[in-house]
């Protein structure tokens, strides 16, 4: 069973993590996503939206045992450059990509969901960025400057802070904070108002 689902409705394909307990990212998983935006680009849908299964997490970082292998270490490193050029590519095109965010975005999960150009995230939603040896992907850190101060990022880097929503958002790493109630209906909303405007 895959650990992307891929739908298509509308207009917007969706990119749904799903691997128990908490989507956290493989090399395979990797893979399996850059497929998706691989066709993506080959067939241009209106809205990329990338979100994770359940409640919990959208994606709480990288499944790699401590005692991984350079070879495993690679292969990873390799899958997420893989989904870096991808995006890149879809940016071009001018196809705007979302984050949907519930749950714990954490270290390479955070870094995932910044590489879309709008991150929506519900209320409860937490943000990590990683230290220096989880990250997975190249971009995130050059991106980054722009919205949020040099200060600010070191600080958040080198103390592994978990930041709330709002917070997040008061920093400039989330662009719109969503209420749990209306999470869906507003994301509906959002979603919509990105489209007819691309």
């Amino acid at each position: 069973m895959p650990d992307i689902h891929v739908r298509q409705r509308n207009g917007i394909l969706w990119l749904i993590l799903d691997r128990h307990p908490r989507n956290m990212l493989t090399a395979t998983m990797l893979e399996q996503l850059s497929e998706a935006l691989l066709k993506a680009s080959n067939k241009p849908p209106r809205l990329i939206v990338l979100t994770g299964m359940g409640e919990d997490a959208f994606c709480a970082g990288v499944d790699l045992p401590a005692d991984s292998t350079p070879v495993q270490r690679q292969a990873l490193l390799q899958a997420a450059q893989k989904i870096e050029e991808w995006l890149a590519l879809i940016h071009q095109q001018g196809i705007p990509t979302v984050a949907l965010v519930k749950g714990a975005a954490l270290d390479a999960g955070c870094e995932l969901a910044l590489l879309c150009e709008t991150v929506l995230a519900r209320e409860d939603a937490e943000f990590q960025l990683p230290e220096e040896q989880k990250r997975i992907f190249s971009r995130t850190l050059a991106l980054l400057p722009a919205v949020i101060s040099k200060q600010e990022l070191e600080h958040l880097i080198k103390s592994s802070e978990t930041v709330k929503a709002r917070a997040a958002m008061h920093l400039g790493l989330v662009h719109q904070v969503l209420a749990p109630g209306r999470f869906l209906q507003d994301a509906e909303e959002l979603l919509a108002m990105l489209m007819s405007v691309a």
